[in-house]
């Protein structure tokens, strides 16, 4: 366990080891390939993204521990599981066809899982943040759980035990830290509102502790640690970097309408938006929802920013007969869709703001453009039943100048590429 370097007591050489910045990250099950659709995802221990910045986050000044806490590492097994168990129909159809026992019982299957899983957490270097029990509050916990307060969820049925056993790991990691933001820094990445308020109303003494919403803001948080620009610096411009990229659907001169990124994500990822999971016949594509920018780099005066475009999608197949025979269903025109915080609790991405009915925390300027796919697509216009809903995720890199008042000018658009997409079954 670190501790707070002690000069009189220390070598020198100890000193400099010890006063080595360290980052420590835990991982809500956000974290986790929670909707599989396929065997390769079925069988990864965290999502692709992650499981790449795990592996290229190494630097010289910064060292990075990674945790899942012991709760979140059993729920994806749990899962695991469950895809595997699934696969027991078609292996006894195999055993018929070929005569032949493969000997893969079902506790073969699960005792696969944990040895995958323990694979995993070795290549990633992934530490399991087990959680001390004599040390957790059970009273104070059984009372938030009968009067449903955070992470409890409100409702006849009392929900959030999991995400209490989360909040109370990461607090014990909190407690066993270093209290010195330029030694150590903890950060918990949950997309849950209830979890995140929880946490935070129990580290606001702690400067050198937060909750963040995303591996995008994770990655902001890294860059800026491991810069030369310091934390007060982005804080000050990254505002000023917002309003530049989108702000509305009516503010034209935003980064986001002059440079035609919907143009170009449509343009350049035709592959990639007409995606859908196997076994579906259509897909349909919805909101799509702009983030705020986030720091990736600054060099000379210029600062690199990265924003991500996330659309709402759906698949499934067609059921019923066309009601008249050769009947089509065209869409090729741009046409508003429902807010989707009028039909859910919470957006696809945690602090993402509906600009029209200010459901907005006030501290972030995150936006959504509502609109449909423009590119035409023929479907038959039978009863369609909608089986998976997912996330298509795009970031887009820019930059931008500052100049010696730290005003931001000479936006540009410097490259888009795809971070993938997410499919979730709808039962």
């Amino acid at each position: 366990m670190l501790t707070d370097p002690s000069p009189a007591e220390e070598p020198a050489q100890k000193k400099r080891k010890l006063q080595k910045s360290q980052l420590r990250v835990v991982f809500d099950t956000n974290a986790l390939y929670v909707s599989p659709t396929n065997l390769g995802s079925a069988s990864d221990l965290v999502r692709q993204e992650i499981a790449d910045l795990i592996t290229e986050a190494k630097y010289p000044d910064l060292e990075i521990l990674w945790y899942l806490p012991e709760v979140v590492r059993h729920e994806r097994q749990y899962q695991m599981q469950t895809e595997a168990l699934k696969l027991r129909s078609a292996i006894n159809r195999i055993e018929r066809l070929l005569g032949h026992n493969l000997a893969l019982t079902d506790q073969i299957l699960l005792d696969h899982v944990e040895t995958k899983i323990k694979e995993k957490e070795k290549t990633l270097d992934l530490h399991e943040l087990k959680l001390d029990h004599s040390m957790v509050d059970w009273t104070t916990l059984i009372h938030a759980a009968s009067y449903r307060r955070p992470p409890f969820s409100p409702g006849e049925e009392e929900k959030g035990f999991r995400d209490a056993i989360v909040a109370e790991s990461f607090l014990q990691l909190v407690a066993d830290s270093p209290k010195t933001p330029k030694l150590c820094r903890v950060v918990l990445v949950t997309k849950d509102g209830l979890l995140s308020q929880a946490v935070n109303e129990r580290i606001s003494d702690h400067p050198n502790v937060s909750v963040l919403p995303g591996v995008e803001e994770l990655k902001g948080l890294i860059n800026t640690l491991v810069s030369d620009v310091g934390e007060e610096f982005i804080a000050r411009v990254k505002p000023k970097a917002a309003k530049l990229f989108f702000t509305s659907k009516d503010d034209k001169d935003a980064l986001f309408y002059k440079e035609d990124v919907r143009g170009r994500i449509n343009e350049k990822f035709k592959v990639e938006l007409a995606a859908r999971p196997e076994g579906t016949s259509f897909r349909s594509d919805h909101t799509w929802w702009i983030s705020q920018p986030n720091f990736a780099r600054k060099v000379g005066r210029r600062i690199f920013w990265t924003s991500r475009v996330e659309i709402e999608v759906e698949a499934g197949n067609v059921l019923a007969e066309p009601e008249s025979p050769g009947s089509l269903l065209v869409k090729g025109s741009i046409m508003p869709s429902i807010s989707p915080l009028l039909a859910s609790r919470q957006p696809p991405s945690e602090g993402t703001v509906n600009i029209w009915n200010n459901l907005a925390p006030p501290t972030l300027i995150q936006n959504y453009l509502s609109m449909w796919g423009e590119g035409t697509s023929v479907i038959p216009s039978g009863k369609r039943l909608v089986t998976q809903k997912g996330r298509d995720v795009y970031e887009v890199l820019w930059s931008t100048e500052v100049t010696l008042v730290k005003e931001l000018k000479r936006v540009q658009i410097e490259e888009i590429r795809h971070v993938g997409i997410t499919w979730q079954p709808t039962s």
